[in-house]
């Protein structure tokens, strides 16, 4: 299979050498069809036995058998070619002079070498003359094509003439007056085809160049792109990397946070009614405390009052009794006394008891709330494990002591200064 124009354009245009390739020319000469012309540049060289092949494979069906060797030459040719583009070209060892040299020998010499055969390019008029011979008359085409290449041939039947001497009336059918104006159009026209296949060829050139370069200033933007993907990647990594343990540490401490404060609304709503009760029952013991120490003066108010009257109305014949007289009358007077001042000392020590037992059950109860209070603080700002939160939930719903009895006592609340501290 033929290596297509383009990807032997992106080969050619993708190797070191493209200057020097660029630069080779290779000389087409047909001398028994008085035609030859150059070509320059390895893309054009390409192109041409490129275009004959694929020109030969259409006309291989209604092109005589004797054309048979045209078409071989320019595949022959073409593989040669393909193998110079796809195998040395791609070879990083061969330098520039040795591509130059096996162009030279495995090529160029081939195109050069026509000893052997008599090629013909498929859109030359001789080959348009000798497919309508053969549509025509078979037998005339043989002697017709001798005649073209120049060959020795007899004149052993009537075929053989007439196919020569028709072939010789098509080579020079211009030689009569009527077709002089034709041969020198014929010439110009040559002169304007050459030019153009001239600047066909710069121009395929300077294209494969162009390529070249463009592919060349894509890499490099390719290149740099890739630098700058890379770099920004890195940049991204580092980033994340340096970020992630602050993230980390941030996410654990919202966390805690979240859960300290769940924790101690939790912890609010249970202990919201015991705060309710506690300040209600601080206000009730105080307002008895006041009523308690109230009834206390009340009392002895009373009692000085009655004192007094007792003294100032003690019967005048007392103090005589005691001193001369009926000692009897004195001692009752006396005992009388004594019982009464005995009863106000136990009413107003009863009352003084409960007075402040009321005051001292107010300030616990005060204690309680304020407690609790520091107790949702503390767990609010992570202060508290749950071994300590039993601790003060312990204190919190004791036994409080009434002051009442001797043997009243609170349990105390183990490393109390500690957790303070940590509040």
């Amino acid at each position: 299979m033929a290596l297509p124009l383009l990807e032997a354009r992106n080969l050619i245009s993708e190797s070191v050498f493209l200057e020097k390739l660029n630069d080779l020319t290779c000389t087409i000469s047909y001398p028994y069809l008085n035609v030859q012309f150059e070509l320059k540049g390895l893309y054009n060289i390409y192109k041409y036995f490129y275009d004959q092949f694929k020109g030969w494979e259409d006309l291989k069906v209604s092109a005589p058998t004797i054309l048979n060797s045209s078409h071989s030459y320019f595949k022959d040719i073409l593989i040669s070619l393909q193998r110079f583009i796809t195998q040395e070209l791609q070879n990083q060892n061969n330098s520039e002079k040795t591509i130059i040299s096996l162009f030279t020998r495995d090529t160029l010499s081939n195109i050069k070498n026509l000893r052997n055969t008599t090629p013909f390019p498929f859109d030359s008029p001789e080959v348009e003359f000798l497919i309508a011979l053969r549509n025509k008359n078979p037998h005339l085409v043989d002697s017709a094509y001798y005649y073209f290449v120049g060959g020795n041939q007899s004149m052993n039947s009537t075929y053989a003439l007439e196919g020569m001497i028709m072939a010789y009336e098509f080579r020079n059918q211009d030689n009569s007056h009527i077709f002089n104006r034709r041969v020198k159009e014929k010439n110009s026209f040559d002169r304007l085809r050459s030019r153009f296949e001239s600047l066909s060829s710069d121009y395929e050139n300077e294209l494969t160049t162009h390529i070249s370069k463009l592919k060349q200033d894509f890499k490099d933007r390719t290149d740099e792109l890739e630098e700058f993907k890379t770099t920004k990647e890195k940049s991204v990594a580092d980033w994340f990397i340096s970020e992630k343990g602050a993230i980390e540490v941030f996410r654990k401490e919202s966390q805690e946070g979240i859960d300290n404060i769940q924790a101690s609304y939790r912890s609010k709503v249970e202990l919201d009614e015991p705060i309710k009760y506690w300040t209600t029952r601080a206000k009730e013991l105080r307002t008895k405390g006041n009523w308690l120490l109230a009834g206390i003066l009340s009392v002895s108010l009373i009692f000085a009052c009655a004192v007094y009257l007792l003294l100032w109305h003690t019967p005048a014949d007392l103090m005589v009794s005691i001193f001369n007289g009926d000692k009897g009358a004195a001692i009752r007077w006396s005992i009388i006394f004594v019982v009464f001042v005995s009863i106000f000392f136990v009413v107003a020590r009863a009352l003084l008891k409960f007075m402040f037992s009321n005051y001292h059950l107010a300030r616990d109860a005060e204690e309680r709330e304020k407690l609790t209070y520091l107790y949702l603080s503390m767990i609010e700002n992570g202060a508290l494990d749950k071994e300590e939160r039993k601790i003060i939930l312990q204190s919190l719903f004791s036994r409080s002591d009434t002051g009442l009895l001797k043997e009243d006592s609170s349990p105390t609340m183990p490393n109390i200064s500690n957790l303070i501290t940590k509040s």
